[in-house]
């Protein structure tokens, strides 16, 4: 049987053994958290490394492109300037202060205009004035001569509808079957003048514009006009969105003329029907 020295003997050996294997693993543990961390200490100033990296290369990029620049500039400046070669700094102060001078010219000028230009509307302000004057009206009155000549617009763009149609009644015959003179035609020639072309598809019809340039003007002056123009309809749209057209020409006691064209693929059954509803509402050029 072993003696009690023995046996604390034996403990105590063990558990420095224990101690040991412990603190080896713990010194293990300690430089694989300082192993990580100078790791990802690394990798920060690799990520550092790559940024600064690209911001030289931006750098350098951006200096390449201000040198171009400065030599494009220089080029400008040489012609500019009539130098055969680069200038010294004497010669570009001289050229900048040219340059200068120019841009105080034009700027004088720039104000001798438009002082010119004020001093005109005084003028023409002070003819009016006395013209009014003269004519007994008030100051009050712009609103009345803005309606005056407003009317007075409207009037001659309704004087040119009349020749229009006053020439195009004397080129036709009495009785030639048509019910209405033609909104628009040539003042001299009484010419028709037509509002769209029409292409008969065989479910919708394409509305284009046909009408003449000088007759942008008096095509404001019919409701929804314009709205037509570059929509495919069918037959219902088409009655619902011809009607201001419509009831504009019926108040003018004319017809709007349409030039028509069919599709090859459209039936005749389908171009008859869509025939039938554009006659309701305007006269037809059937184009071959």
């Amino acid at each position: 049987m072993a003696s009690s020295e023995g046996r604390r003997s034996f403990l105590l050996g063990i558990t420095l053994n224990e101690l040991s294997f412990i603190m080896f693993f713990l010194l293990m543990f300690i430089s694989a958290a300082t192993l990580q961390k100078t790791n990802n200490q690394l990798q920060l100033e690799i990520q550092k490394t790559d940024d600064l990296k690209a911001e030289f290369m931006k750098a350098m990029k951006d200096k390449d492109e201000a040198f171009k620049r400065l030599q494009l500039l220089e080029t400008k400046l040489i012609r500019a300037g009539g130098f055969s070669s680069s200038p010294t700094e004497q010669e570009l102060e001289q050229l900048f202060s040219k340059m200068q001078d120019v841009k105080a010219k034009d700027e004088l000028s720039q104000l001798v205009s438009s002082l010119q230009s004020e001093l005109e509307a005084l003028q023409r302000y002070k003819q009016l004035d006395k013209v009014i004057k003269d004519s007994g009206l008030s100051a009050h009155s712009f609103q009345q001569i803005e309606q005056m000549l407003k009317q007075a617009k409207q009037s001659s763009q309704e004087l040119q509808l009349l020749k229009g149609r006053l020439a195009y009644s004397q080129k036709k015959l009495k009785n030639s079957g048509l019910g209405y003179p033609p909104c628009w035609a040539d003042a001299k020639s009484g010419a028709v003048e037509y509002l769209y072309t029409m292409t008969l598809y065989e479910q919708q019809m394409l509305i284009e514009a046909a009408w003449p340039a000088h007759r942008k003007v008096d095509l404001d002056l019919i409701p929804g006009a314009k709205n037509l123009v570059g929509k495919k309809l069918d037959k219902q749209q088409l009655r619902q969105l011809v009607k201001p057209v419509f009831a504009w020409s019926k108040a003018h006691e004319c017809r709007h003329f349409v030039r028509i064209k069919d599709d090859l693929y459209t039936s005749k059954q389908a171009f008859k029907q869509q025939m039938r509803v554009i006659e309701d509402y305007f006269y037809k050029y059937l184009v071959r």
